[in-house]
């Protein structure tokens, strides 16, 4: 056999394995290439049916928020029918109202009290009271309007025992705007199907609605057939007709309705993919066979010229002639091949690898953006929510205070109303106090802005007396007890009430009138912890709320009336101020309707060697060491005062400056109105001459004052000998230690934040009086 036979046989040799390895490359790479684009289509299919969910979840919200409606318990069709009308949305969709035989109540189609036809809703409604829960209906036609409709329904019971059920019905040409927010590309269609297969909603690429008939048209006999049999996956649709296209169509299937989303793509589409791989798979094992070729041509006729050449030199030696040069064998040549089969491989490996990393990479950046845009949605429902939230908690104490202000000015009152009225404004002022120091005292703690006063204190005492006001208070209309025993505590008094008070207030926003709350102080076996316990029998809490019940903004679910009130932020603020304390906060729930068990678990320490009885023994050691406190406070370099020789009420002079001229009138009436002689200033250099020309003992001195702040004034009475010895107290709205170190800084005896209680103004006026350095 000739060399030229054994060459090719050497060159099948090598290019069948390429070719069989090739083929199934090929076959994997097409595989590949078609689960890739399909994978594109099966996430916007989910991003479809999660868009829809979420259109159907939201209606039943607005359901389950209209069926604890005081008008439907009470029976106030009417006032529930406007409710009803608020909670549609307009254009989209229609509210209605059935008894639980099916016959329709109320809808928002036609106006209130207009005759309605009965219905066939009948199977519909009891499956609903049945089952209890809500669900989603398939495309039916409405008895009063004729018109093709999709229904959630939600099972209402009502505290008067009436089961309705309530309906909220969407035009099918809605659904037809939420999938043109897919944005699927043109020549796609994309389509909504109940679960008999009818057709809800179903557009083009160009976000064109397809024809459907007035009672929701079938789906075509295969995508049905699939429908019916629950598939979730891929399969092939189309060509029942011989101009018809072949479609490649992903389906995926709703838990919560039922309903199937079904994305169809062109099969030339997906194949064009194939052919242009196919295409360059041909093209390369082209050129691997034109380089085989001439590989195996060039080493025959270098091999045959090498074997010629040997064969004339053999025959130049037979002769004994010079043999001449030898010529080279071609061996150099097969190395060459073989390095550059080497080389395209670690070409088509490196191709691979940036291939698969240029993959990842879109997948991660995918990733990160759909994880952003939940986040974003996410925080800007946090702050519509708590935007909503903090206007619904200042109308109502400002509406209160204005109220009661008209009453008082409108004059004609007996003393009782005038007192009930100011009782009101102080109550509602207390209020707005309130919602603002827990604001500013979340984001004091997160940002570690908070110092706590230490001291010892009886945890059982503090608690005892807190319950006492809160009898009295809101908590007038519920059952509260009172179980102690004496503990003592290292703690801030302050901050510790601040615990009490906002897990007392919130057994109370959450516990019906009439409920039971109760509170315990005890210690822990081992004697090592203060335990505090507050116990409601009110609305409970969920198992999905447990885990988030101290975070931030955290609520239970509400009415739309927000009767129990709050922000979500006084269980935050008693989980950071208890860590604070080196203690801990944890909950208990048996579940909806069960109540509630709040605990915090502090260190205890032992009972104060100078545990004295009785008020007057109470006072001095306080006094000692808030004196001490104050003193240890003070910044560095700020001058000690003496202040003056005590004095009497009837004495004492005030002088006010105040720029609000409501503010500065109502402080001058109060002081006056305890017997104080008062003078007032309307700005900081009016201050200043008043002070040098009345030199009262005493001057109440706001900090933001027109044209020279309180700060300045207070430098400049202490720089003059005449009014150096008043005793100076900053009123600002600014309550950081900063602001109030600044004050001391500038020669302020004292520094009380607004709004200022009557009970801590009367206490600095006391020492004041008494001689004593001011204590707050």
């Amino acid at each position: 056999m000739k060399i030229r036979s054994y060459l090719a046989l050497m060159v099948g040799a090598i290019l069948v394995p390429v070719v069989a390895f090739s083929a199934i490359a090929l076959n994997m790479m097409l595989k590949a290439e078609r689960e890739a684009a399909l994978k594109g289509v099966r996430e916007m299919a989910r991003i479809s049916l999660v868009t829809i969910d979420r259109e159907l979840t939201n209606t039943r919200s607005t359901l389950r928020m209209l069926s604890i409606s005081t008008h439907l318990s009470n029976g106030e069709f009417g006032e529930f029918y406007e409710k009803a009308r608020y909670a549609d949305q307009f254009g989209a969709t229609i509210t209605a109202l059935l008894d639980e035989h099916g016959q329709l109540l109320l809808t928002t189609s036609v106006p209130y009290g207009t005759v309605l036809p009965p219905t066939d809703a009948a199977a519909r409604v009891n499956a609903a009271l049945t089952s209890g829960h809500w669900q989603v209906s398939n495309l039916l036609r409405t008895a009063l309007t004729k018109r093709t409709v999709v229904v959630v329904d939600v099972p209402v019971l009502t505290q008067s025992g009436h089961r309705y059920v309530l309906s909220q019905g969407y035009e099918i040409s809605h659904f037809n705007g939420v999938l043109r927010q897919v944005n699927a590309p043109a020549g796609w269609l994309t389509g909504v199907y109940d679960r008999n297969g009818k057709v809800i909603a179903q557009i083009d690429g160009d976000g064109k609605a397809a024809a459907v008939t007035d009672g929701g048209s079938p789906a075509t006999p295969v995508l049905r057939a699939a429908i019916l049999q629950k598939t979730v996956g891929v399969i092939r649709t189309g060509g029942e007709a011989a101009s018809a296209v072949k479609f490649y169509t992903v389906l995926e299937r709703s838990a919560l309705s039922g309903w199937t989303v079904a994305i169809g793509v062109p099969e030339a589409e997906i194949e064009a993919v194939a052919r242009h791989a196919l295409a360059l798979s041909l093209l390369g094992l082209l050129a691997a066979f034109g380089c085989a070729g001439g590989t195996a041509w060039l080493f025959v006729r270098r091999l045959s010229i090498s074997i010629r050449g040997a064969a004339r030199s053999a025959n130049n030696l037979e002769r004994g002639a010079d043999a001449g040069p030898a010529l080279p064998s071609g061996v150099e040549e097969v190395d060459a091949v073989q390095a550059a089969i080497v080389a395209a491989g670690a070409v088509i490996g490196r191709e691979k690898a940036q291939r698969q990393a240029a993959e990842e990479e879109r997948a991660r950046l995918y990733a990160n953006e759909c994880a952003a845009r939940a986040m974003a949605e996410q925080q800007n429902r946090a702050k519509d929510e708590f935007l909503a939230m903090l206007g619904h908690e200042l109308r109502n104490p400002l509406a209160a205070i204005v109220n009661a202000a008209q009453v008082l000015k409108g004059g004609a009152l007996s003393a009782a109303s005038s007192n009930r009225a100011g009782d009101i404004i102080v109550r509602q002022s207390g209020h707005l106090t309130r919602i603002v120091d827990d604001l500013l005292d979340v984001g004091r703690v997160h940002s570690g802005k908070i110092l706590l006063t230490r001291q010892p204190l009886r945890l059982d005492t503090l608690v005892a007396a807190y319950a006492d006001s809160a009898k009295s208070a809101r908590g007038a209309r519920h059952s509260i007890s009172v179980q102690v025993e004496p503990v003592w505590i290292d703690a801030d008094p302050t901050r510790i009430e601040q615990i009490v008070a906002n897990l007392v207030d919130n057994a109370i926003k959450y516990t019906p009138a009439g409920g039971a709350i109760a509170l315990t102080v005890g210690v822990s076996g081992d004697g090592t912890l203060a335990l505090l316990a507050v116990v409601d029998s009110g609305i409970g809490i969920g198992p999905e709320l447990m885990p988030t019940v101290f975070d931030l903004f955290v609520q239970g679910e509400r009415g739309l009336d927000r009767a129990q009130g709050g922000m979500g932020v006084g269980l935050a603020l008693v989980r950071q101020l208890a860590l604070m304390h080196g203690g801990q906060v944890a909950v208990h729930s048996a579940g909806v309707g069960q109540g509630s068990r709040f605990e915090v678990a502090l260190p205890a320490i032992a009972a104060p060697l100078s545990d004295w009885a009785g008020p007057a023994g109470a006072i001095a050691p306080a006094v000692q060491a808030a004196e001490v406190a104050q003193l240890a406070q003070a910044p560095q370099g700020a001058p000690t005062r003496l202040l003056p020789p005590p004095v009497r009420r009837g004495e004492l002079s005030i002088l006010v400056i105040e720029d609000n001229d409501d503010g500065r009138e109502m402080m001058a009436m109060m002081l006056e109105s305890h017997g104080y002689l008062v003078h007032t200033a309307v700005d900081g250099a009016d201050g200043v001459e008043r002070a040098r020309s009345e030199l009262p003992d005493i001057a109440l001195v706001d900090i933001g004052l027109p044209g020279i702040d309180g700060y300045e004034v207070a430098r400049r009475l202490r720089a003059n000998p005449a009014t150096a010895a008043i005793v100076l107290v900053a009123l600002t709205g600014y309550g950081l230690e900063s602001d109030r170190q600044r004050a001391l800084a500038a020669g302020f005896d004292g520094h009380l934040v607004k709004p200022v209680e009557l009970v801590l103004l009367m206490a600095v006026l006391a020492q004041v009086e008494a001689g004593r350095p001011i204590l707050q």
